[in-house]
C-alpha cells in the first residue's frame, strides 16, 4: 500500500469511527491540546498558560486550535483522548483499525478503543473538525498535584490553585542560574476506560528530555529554544563543591556568550553554545498502561537521576 493509498484508507475508516466516539467528553479533555501547543512557546510557568487571553476567550480558543490544524500541527491534538465504542465493529474492522492507526489502545473486553484527537484532526475535513471542536473547555474538571523540589505543595482543583505562587517565576538578576525542578500531575476528573494522565515536567534538563521522549507511546510537546530564551540550568544533586564551581563558571560564561549572539543571530542559532544541562519544560500524556510501562523501566537504580526521581514520584502519586 502506497502512502497516498494509506491516507485514503485512513480517511475512509475515520468516517466509520467518528459517529461512534463519545464527543460529550471533549470539553473535559480539549484543554490538554491547548496546553500542548503553548508549552512549546511560552516563557511563563506552565500553569500560567491557562491565564492567557486566548485560552479564556472561547472564540479565540477555538480559532487558535483550528489555525493549528490548518497549519498541520497535528501533534498537539494527540494530548486529547477520544473514547470510541467498538462493540458494533466486526473483528475484521477492528483488525483494520489496529493496523492502520498508531497509538490506539483497546480495553480487554473489546468494548472501547482509546483514540486521540490527532486521528480525527488528520483525517476529517476542515468543516467537520471545526464544528467538532466548537466546545468550551471545562476548567472545573482540571485536577492538579504540584511538586516543587520533589515535595508536594498543592493538590486539588486547578481553579483553586493559588496563582500568586507563580510570581516566584519572575526573573531576577540576583537569582542563581540554577532552577528548582517542578512536576505537575494534571488530569480530568472525568474518568474514562484505560485512564488518561498528563505530566508536566518544568525546569528539567535537556539531558533528561532526550531520555524521556524515547517513551514513544506517550505524547510529547516540549519548550522550544528556537523561540524561547535560555535562562536556567539544572544542578545535579551529586555535584561536589568543586564540581559546582566549575559548572557554574561554564554556564555563566555560556549565558553571557548566548546573549551576545542573540544580538546578531536568531535564538535557534545562538543556543548552540548552551550546555545540555539547560532547563526545559515538557508535557507528556497517555493512558495509565503506558505510564506503568514508563515507571517499570525508569524506577530502577540504574536510571539517570532526574528520570529515576520522576519515575519514583509517579509510582507513588499517579493514581
Amino acid at each position: 500500500m502506497t502512502l497516498s493509498q494509506l491516507k485514503a484508507f485512513q480517511k475512509k475508516l475515520i468516517l466509520k469511527i467518528y459517529p461512534q466516539a463519545d464527543w460529550s467528553l471533549l470539553p473535559s479533555f480539549i484543554w490538554f491540546s491547548y496546553l500542548g501547543a503553548r508549552i512549546c512557546y511560552a516563557e511563563t510557568h506552565p500553569l500560567a498558560i491557562f491565564q492567557e487571553e486566548k485560552f479564556k476567550n472561547y472564540s479565540q480558543f477555538v480559532n487558535f486550535l483550528i489555525h493549528l490544524k490548518t497549519l498541520k500541527h497535528f501533534s498537539i491534538f494527540a494530548h486529547t483522548p477520544v473514547l470510541v465504542s467498538v462493540e458494533n465493529f466486526s473483528d475484521i474492522e477492528k483488525f483494520e483499525i489496529a493496523r492502520t492507526f498508531f497509538k490506539v489502545f483497546w480495553d480487554e473486553e473489546g468494548r472501547w478503543a482509546l483514540f486521540n484527537l490527532r486521528h480525527f484532526a488528520e483525517n476529517l475535513d476542515e468543516k467537520i473538525f471545526e464544528k467538532l471542536i466548537h466546545v468550551k473547555p471545562n476548567l472545573e474538571d482540571i485536577q492538579l498535584k504540584v511538586f516543587k523540589n520533589w515535595v508536594k505543595i498543592y493538590e486539588g482543583n486547578f481553579l483553586d490553585f493559588p496563582l500568586e505562587r507563580l510570581e516566584s517565576e519572575l526573573p531576577s538578576k540576583k537569582q542563581s542560574p540554577f532552577a528548582v525542578s517542578e512536576v505537575i500531575l494534571i488530569e480530568s476528573k472525568k474518568s474514562i476506560p484505560l485512564g488518561w494522565k498528563g505530566v508536566i515536567v518544568h525546569n528539567f534538563s535537556r539531558v533528561f528530555s532526550h531520555q524521556f521522549v524515547r517513551h514513544t507511546w506517550l505524547n510529547f510537546n516540549q519548550r522550544s529554544h528556537r523561540y524561547t530564551k535560555v535562562e536556567k540550568f539544572v544542578l545535579p544533586s551529586n555535584f561536589l563543591e568543586n564540581n559546582l564551581k566549575v559548572y557554574e563558571k561554564i554556564v555563566l560564561e555560556a549565558l553571557k556568550v548566548y546573549k551576545e549572539l542573540c544580538l546578531e543571530l536568531k535564538k535557534e542559532s545562538a543556543r548552540f553554545v548552551i550546555p545540555q544541562g539547560v532547563t526545559t519544560t515538557l508535557l507528556a500524556t497517555g493512558p495509565l498502561l503506558v505510564w506503568e510501562d514508563f515507571i517499570s523501566k525508569r524506577a530502577i537504580p540504574q536510571a539517570q537521576e532526574e528520570i529515576r526521581s520522576l519515575a519514583f514520584l509517579l509510582k507513588e502519586n499517579l493514581w
